[in-house]
């Protein structure tokens, strides 16, 4: 089902023969890779490159004598010392992430103090879905809109494929907490991660990097790059494989956990006058997985709640007390060491009376009709980026910068709904993306007392989630379409701007902010079309104090939203559908209310000596609206009846959400240090307490068929109860001691922690999984142009839960009721040992 591939480097050859022989078809090869409609093109959206390489110039004594070095950010759209930055930020260089052997999202943000989930509400997992989650900011319904990070290449927002994203071709990255909405727009009121890509070359390079483990996987990457013409235009190539084996097997012996990646990608950079420079990138990218591997966690029989009480609040807003009335987990949750790997399950393959719905499109879904086509039981995607951008030096000092970005991913997944080896339902889901930014500003001269951004934006983007249903569990023997279904665009028009004065040496001001009008167009099934709208300002205001050069102190008060979107179960349900909800969730609409977040921000930067610096900050967030979600099913009388006035919604239920509101406190340390001439190391904290100041479940409580009422009894509402799937505490520390062999071979051994605390399965807060840590090590060398490492991967082999969601039992049959209560889980993948080399010339 997945195809291996690899490339073969020969083992010996001149410098000088292969230089003569890429020559030879290097330009044509390069320019039809980078005018193929099949592939496109990334930018950074300022002239950034060139302007740190200027600032930068004066302060290279620390990186160039030993010392942790002086880095340069772009957070706030210039060229700036990340200590000057009055926000939180950390930032790797493609360095870091090599010797981290980072090749995800995933991996980034266990080191970079951001979370990422790969799983959403609607059931799907892997890299069919996926949201970054900053400072405990974590929602639940798995969609672009409901990310409180957002993520960005070149400063192009991504809305789609951010699982799949690939990192061999950046140069750094730049990972900024807080509300980023005043420069980098809405999904980003919890912070944002910046991939920024490398330029071309202007001499001939080519570079090899490719690792293997010992169960097969592996992942190459290969690119070459130089002048097109000499003084004028410089051009790059890359071509990537990821090939990911299967974790595990489920009982019918299929694959769990298998991933497939390729993809190829160039640039081209263009310098007509040493004032003007534009960058074309692109990037094409295909994807085909396995099911997961997810294991459920059926609570049947499970006893460890008897006696147990808790607390909530009911209709009339009075503490009650109550025991859950269905067998579910309290206090921990079983480990996969105790349950075994058959808690990891599925039923892999197609049914026959689905294949033609699933995989032919015989129920003639339009969304199926323009997605990839899939045949197995997985995951199968097209991504394709591209992007233009320009930088102009203006007289008196002033930058002018253009991006343009276009986006767009397909995907099509194909999964066991229930996760377990009983055949009771299965789900087909389409969720095709696309979006399009537009955006220019000017720049005044940075180096001036008073100097200032004004900018212009557009951005539009198109969002579908489209379900197909296959219900066995009911007595289906065909497929339906789904009423779990939404469709909608965003048109997103701003102006944004900042100023920044020195009111003395020390003491600087700034104002930063953004208005937008960000308008949603949503259309049921039926094309009926449905418009809503919110304007926004989203200022950013900051003062900083500088006593010394190295010593840098901050507040900021910042405002933030979420993208509008729409409860898709409501506005796809018929209208006695609708009814039915009305009555079940009072208030309930087209539309959901839009998020928002107020936070504040107290930092301190110091730079202590050449040898070590640290960053402290201590953030409080105000969360607005926090959308929560639920599927409302049939009432039980109805059994496995659909469609009709009694029971009018489909068998998946309608998938709604409603507003409750958080607030989260913390503070985060970040240091990085040079502990010898030959010993570095980097560590990073971040400890919160999340809690609901009101969290109202009556949307799910109301309704007992899907289980809750015989979970909670009376108590509808919660407030107080910590955040579901937000630990308490995160922590990664790595440390490289670099050393020196005989014949000019240098040598390193790295190690890396991560630890991620104790999370709630549920916001009802019944149980928690227990704190999981990571360990990874390795041991390099390095001569010249080539370098090899050996590495082990989770050496204590920890198959901690690192995500687990509360989800009805639907692996029982005959299936009668909804009550019945278990946990999806995802466990950290298994220890891995393997080799990882490296080639230039």
């Amino acid at each position: 089902m997945h195809s291996q591939y690899t490339r073969t480097v020969p083992p010996r050859f001149r410098r000088q023969a292969l230089r003569q022989m890429v020559r030879a078809a290097w330009g044509a090869g390069l320019t039809a890779a980078a005018l193929a409609p099949a592939t496109s093109a990334w930018a950074q959206a300022t002239a950034e490159a060139s302007a740190a390489a200027q600032a930068a110039k004066p302060a290279a004594d620390a990186a160039s004598s030993g010392g942790v070095g002086t880095v340069y950010v772009t957070a706030r759209k210039r060229a700036e010392l990340q200590l000057d930055v009055p926000i939180s930020v950390q930032t790797m260089s493609d360095k870091d992430l090599r010797a981290a052997g980072t090749t995800s999202v995933t991996e980034l943000g266990a080191t970079a103090g951001f979370s990422f989930t790969s799983a959403q509400s609607t059931g799907a997992y892997g890299r069919a879905a996926g949201m970054v989650t900053f400072r405990g900011l974590q929602g639940e319904l798995g969609r672009p809109s409901d990310a409180s990070g957002g993520v960005f290449v070149d400063g192009i927002a991504i809305t789609g494929g951010i699982s799949t994203l690939g990192m061999s071709d950046v140069a750094r990255v730049e990972v900024l907490k807080g509300p980023q909405n005043a420069f980098f727009g809405r999904s980003t009121f919890g912070g944002a991660v910046n991939f920024i890509t490398k330029n071309p070359a202007s001499e001939l390079r080519g570079t090899v990097n490719a690792s293997m483990n010992h169960r097969g996987s592996s992942d190459v990457d290969a690119s070459i790059e130089g002048p097109l013409v000499e003084g004028l235009l410089n051009g790059r190539i890359t071509v990537a494989s990821h090939n990911k084996v299967a974790e595990s097997r489920a009982t019918d012996g299929g694959a769990l956990g298998a991933e497939n990646s390729k993809s190829v990608g160039g640039a081209l950079y263009f310098t007509p006058t040493d004032k003007l420079w534009v960058r074309l990138r692109g990037n094409f990218q295909s994807n085909d997985d396995s099911l997961p591997a997810v294991a459920y966690l059926a609570a049947t029989g499970n006893t460890s709640c008897a006696g147990k009480t808790f607390s909530g609040q009911n209709k009339t807003g009075e503490t009650v007390q109550y025991t859950p009335g269905t067998a579910y987990f309290c206090g921990s949750i079983p480990s996969l060491t105790t349950l075994g790997s058959s808690a990891i399950n599925a039923n892999t393959s197609i049914p026959a009376a689905a294949y033609n719905g699933f995989v032919n499109n015989t129920v003639n879904d339009p969304y199926l009709a323009k997605s990839p086509k899939l045949d197995h039981m997985g995951m199968r995607s097209e991504v394709t980026q591209a992007s233009m951008q320009l930088g102009y030096q203006l007289p008196k000092s002033m930058d002018l910068a253009v991006n343009l970005g276009y986006n767009k991913a397909y995907t099509t997944s194909i999964f066991d709904l229930d996760k377990t080896g009983t055949a009771n339902f299965y789900t087909a889901q389409i969720t095709p993306t696309e979006d399009l930014t537009i955006d220019a500003r000017l720049s005044t001269d940075a180096s001036a007392s008073l100097r200032g951004v004004v900018g212009v934006s557009h951005f539009k983007s198109s969002y579908v989630y489209s379900q197909l249903d296959y219900s066995p569990g009911f007595g289906g023997t065909t497929v339906g379409i789904s009423s779990n279904f939404s469709n909608f665009d965003s048109d997103v028009p701003a102006i944004y701007g900042s100023l920044e004065y020195d009111f003395t040496k020390q003491i600087t001001g700034s104002f930063e902010t953004r208005y937008q009008r960000d308008k949603i167009t949503s259309r049921t099934r039926a094309g009926v079309a449905l418009e809503n709208e919110s304007s926004n300002w989203l200022p950013r205001m900051t003062l900083r104090y500088k006593p010394t050069a190295n010593i840098s102190m901050y507040a900021n008060l910042a405002e933030g939203v979420q993208p509008l979107t729409v409860n898709g179960g409501y506005t796809s349900a018929s209208a006695a559908g609708k009814a039915l909800l009305a009555t079940l969730v009072p208030g309930v609409n087209d539309f959901t209310p839009q998020p928002k977040l107020t936070s504040m921000e107290f930092g301190l930067k110091q730079r202590v000596s050449r040898d070590w610096q640290y960053a402290v900050a201590v953030y409080d967030q105000k969360w607005k609206n926090r959308l929560t979600g639920t599927s409302v099913f049939n009432p039980s009388s109805c059994g496995t009846t659909t469609g009709t006035t009694d029971c009018p919604l489909t068998a998946s239920g309608a998938g709604i959400q409603a507003g409750n509101d958080a607030r989260i406190r913390g503070i985060e340390l970040s240091v990085d240090a040079q502990l010898g001439a030959q010993w570095s190391a980097n560590a990073y904290v971040d400890y919160k307490r999340a809690k609901w100041t009101r969290y109202d479940a009556s949307s799910q409580s109301v309704y007992g068929s899907y289980g809750v009422l015989a979970l909670t009894g009376t108590a509808v509402s919660f407030d107080g109860n910590t955040l579901a799937r937000v630990p308490d505490l995160q922590m990664s520390l790595n440390s490289t001691y670099r050393f020196s062999l005989n014949n000019g071979w240098k040598s390193f051994v790295r190690g890396d922690v991560t630890y991620v605390g104790k999370m709630w399965e549920s916001d009802f807060n019944f149980a928690k999984t227990d704190g999981y840590s990571r360990f990874d090590v390795r041991w390099g060398f390095e001569k010249g142009s080539m370098s090899f490492d050996l590495f082990v991967k989770n050496l204590a082999n920890d198959r901690s839960w690192t995500t687990v969601s509360r989800v009805p039992n639907l692996g029982i049959s005959p299936l009668t009721s909804f009550a019945n209560q278990g946990l999806t889980a995802i466990a950290q993948e298994a220890r891995s040992v393997g080799v990882r080399a490296s080639y230039s010339f």
